[in-house]
């Protein structure tokens, strides 16, 4: 009886190390771990899953939408639509740049972005757009609309990106750049970007 609590603390010593461990091992700047983690971005983005998003990507634009996609089930549906026909391929990597070169498939949301984009702002400011981010009749109507036009969408588009590849506390984080997220967006966000940008 007097063993049991040293038996008990070596293994938790055994599993505390192998997790630690294991935990280096995932920050490791190896081929194998950047192909893995921009299969988990792909997924991620695909199930538009905010919190492994926070985890292994670092995009400003992304981040902005999850903020709101926190609070309002209609940036989910959304991110879901924008991303669920989404793929990422592994073209090459580089360990001394810390980078991977992908192509980027998606169905093509170009002109659904702008058309989008142009009736909002034909009818609200800036200003205005922003005091409507919670607004829930105002989100179900507009993004339920742009929702269902990007499912009527069958154009494609292909892209082919570097992203840099940076260590996390316990994973590798991919970071997009705006060619980046303009690619994995369909091109939707240039679309948008250009016309606010006129």
């Amino acid at each position: 009886m007097k063993n049991i609590p040293k038996i008990l603390i070596s293994v938790i010593l055994v599993v505390a190390l192998a997790f630690s461990f294991s935990s280096c091992a995932k920050t490791e700047m190896t081929e194998e771990n950047i192909t893995d983690t921009v299969s988990t971005v792909e997924t991620a983005l695909k199930e538009f899953d905010t919190k492994k998003l926070k985890k292994y990507v670092d995009s400003s634009t992304l981040n902005y939408i999850m903020k709101y996609a926190d609070k309002h089930q209609q940036f989910v549906d959304l991110g879901k639509a924008i991303f669920g026909d989404l793929s990422i391929t592994v073209d090459s990597v580089d360990l001394e740049s810390k980078t991977v070169n992908v192509t980027v498939k998606n169905k093509d949301f170009s002109s659904v972005a702008y058309d989008f984009a142009s009736n909002l702002k034909a009818e609200y400011t800036p200003l205005q757009l922003v005091g409507k981010l919670d607004d829930e009749d105002f989100l179900n109507l507009s993004l339920g609309n742009l929702v269902s036009s990007m499912n009527d969408v069958s154009d494609e588009t292909e892209v082919s990106v570097t992203l840099k590849v940076v260590t996390g506390k316990k994973n590798l984080v991919l970071s997009f750049d705006e060619d980046a997220e303009n690619a994995v967006s369909g091109g939707a966000l240039a679309s948008i970007k250009n016309l606010y940008n006129n």
